[in-house]
């Protein structure tokens, strides 16, 4: 399998061929974004039994004379096609989006538009998109009359999972062999081999602190096994959403792209059922109760003796902070301020509001101990230096909350 950037090719049938593929949209019953200007073309029907996942087809040549077949493949995130093989080969040629191709006891590749696969002839192997990315490649198939297809078996789940687990650090493996091995040895096997605390939670205090540190491109990869170890995706969008509390809708709107981009390629139809308890009436009331039930009688309506230059905010802490994301379904108060935590562990620069979150995790029933395997499971998304100043803000709370 030879592998290269060969942008000049992709831009030559571009120029041949190429049409809009918002022309093509209306022919098809799902909403495709515009992922270049080649044709979608028609639902891949055809072949449909050789795909996990929709595809579409757009065959690109019609004169036969010419004995060089191209089409235009577009595949859904996620969706990929069944281990196969050309006996006399193929060439694939990526013009959008993200993909992978993968022959038979080798690593997987990322293909990225302008990227050329020559495929050797009866070599087994699949190619389809990124589990959070749409993707066209142009399939050309040589010496049609004697081109023979034979297709195997589907790829499974766990083989495709293998790039969600790796996420980003899959391409590193053809780069940056050595930190692939550093690092998946310590976040595969050191790490969560060092803890009891239940994979769900585990990965609930992971997906917050990347949304914290702003690590999309690992959250991207961690999100599918989060799913698959038991978080619903309620518990996860309920995990984004109140991180914009904390974050800000700026830094977590692409977040919230890239789950439904996941979500999307997992066949979970968005949006969700409403998780909300208030309305404008009540917000400000249940949000100032939740703020005394978690940090004490001392927080009651304590927005109205704050000072003038606060008083605003401290009001919005009540009725927006709490009020409109404390008080949704999905996640308890014990999970919320667990999220919360690592939301600001993550951050950094935050160790005073950290400090108290940890105070309210602690009234929540997240003590001490439970934190710190917290913090050594976030270890290695956030670095040494965020990870010794949590364990720091654990200390004090834990001190303070024992005068």
């Amino acid at each position: 399998m030879k592998h290269k950037f060969f942008a000049l090719a992709a831009m030559i049938f571009m120029a041949v061929f190429g049409t809009n593929a918002q022309e093509n949209m209306n022919k098809t019953e799902i909403e495709i974004p515009h992922i270049s200007d080649f044709p979608v073309g028609e639902p891949n029907t055809g072949y449909a039994k050789y795909f996990s996942g929709r595809s579409w087809l757009a065959p690109m040549t019609f004169d036969k004379k010419l004995n060089v077949p191209v089409s235009n493949v577009t595949f859904e995130p996620g969706c990929r096609n069944n281990w196969h093989k050309h006996s006399v080969g193929q060439i694939l040629i990526a013009v959008g989006g993200v993909g992978y191709y993968q022959e038979r006891g080798k690593e997987a590749v990322k293909i990225l538009p302008g990227d050329v696969i020559e495929i050797p002839a009866d070599v087994e192997h699949w190619h389809g998109a990124a589990p959070d990315s749409w993707f066209q490649h142009l399939a050309i198939s040589p010496d049609p009359q004697n081109n023979k297809s034979t297709w195997l078996e589907q790829v499974s789940d766990e083989e495709y999972n293998k790039l969600r687990i790796n996420g980003s650090m899959a391409s590193l493996k053809q780069t940056d062999p050595d930190i692939y091995e550093i690092f998946t040895n310590f976040t595969g096997n050191e790490v969560p081999s060092s803890t009891t605390i239940d994979a769900r939670t585990r990965y609930m205090a992971i997906l917050a602190t990347l949304l914290g540190c702003q690590g999309v491109d690992e959250y991207k990869a961690v999100l599918p096994d989060a799913l698959n170890a038991g978080l619903s995706p309620v518990e996860i969008k309920e995990i984004e959403y109140q991180a914009i509390a904390y974050c800000g809708m700026g830094r977590i709107r692409p977040f919230l792209d890239a789950t439904n981009l996941v979500f999307r390629a997992q066949g979970i139809k968005l949006p969700l059922e409403s998780q909300t308890t208030t309305n404008a009436d009540n917000r400000l009331q249940k949000g100032n109760q939740t703020q005394v039930d978690i940090f004490g009688e001392g927080m009651k309506n304590f927005w109205e003796n704050a000072p003038d230059e606060r008083k605003k905010i401290n009001r919005w802490l009540a009725d927006n902070c709490f009020g409109d994301y404390y008080t949704r379904r999905g996640l308890d108060l014990r999970q919320r301020e667990l999220i919360t935590f690592c939301f600001l562990a993550g951050q950094g620069g935050c160790e005073p509001q950290l400090t108290g979150h940890a105070a309210g995790n602690m009234r929540m029933g997240n003590d001490a101990g439970f934190l710190t395997e917290i913090i050594c499971q976030c270890v290695p998304y956030i670095g040494y230096p965020r990870s010794l100043n949590a364990l720091s803000c654990i200390k004090n709370a834990a001190e303070a909350q024992r005068k």
